[in-house]
């Protein structure tokens, strides 16, 4: 029997990533869920933080910062609905493409009819997380 578990992560826009790994952190409402193969089935609010994937070594593989969401927890592996999603990166060319995301949406946000809007500013606020969680 496989010691794995299988995680799909999924905005509304893309499935973000679908992997096998060892155990799975999820920032839970009441705190830091650490979950294996066979964990017994829950349902749970998610957060704005980090979710790590371990290997079987017990190394971080993956780490995807969401903007809060569910988490689905069965037999058949983890579901994470989430508005909005980043997978994390140290690289320059990761940080760089965040930031020309933000610049984006802050010229966006400068047009007459998008100047109160709070989606934008959500949006920016996440990115920023993304930023400050990738160094």
């Amino acid at each position: 029997m496989s010691e794995l578990i299988k995680i799909e992560i999924v905005t509304p826009l893309e499935l973000l990533k679908s992997k096998e790994t060892k155990m799975s952190v999820l920032p839970g409402s009441e705190g830091e869920l650490g979950i294996m193969n066979r964990h017994t089935p829950l349902m749970t609010l998610l957060n704005r933080g980090i979710i790590k994937l371990f290997d079987e070594n017990n190394s971080v593989t993956d780490q995807i910062a969401v903007d809060g969401g569910v988490a689905d927890v069965s037999e058949e592996g983890i579901t994470v609905l989430s508005e909005r999603a980043e997978v994390l990166g140290s690289n320059a060319s990761n940080k760089q493409i965040i930031n020309e995301k933000i610049n984006a949406l802050n010229i966006k946000l400068k047009k007459p009819e998008f100047h109160e809007d709070e989606t934008l500013k959500n949006e920016i606020d996440f990115l920023n997380f993304v930023l400050e969680k990738s160094n």
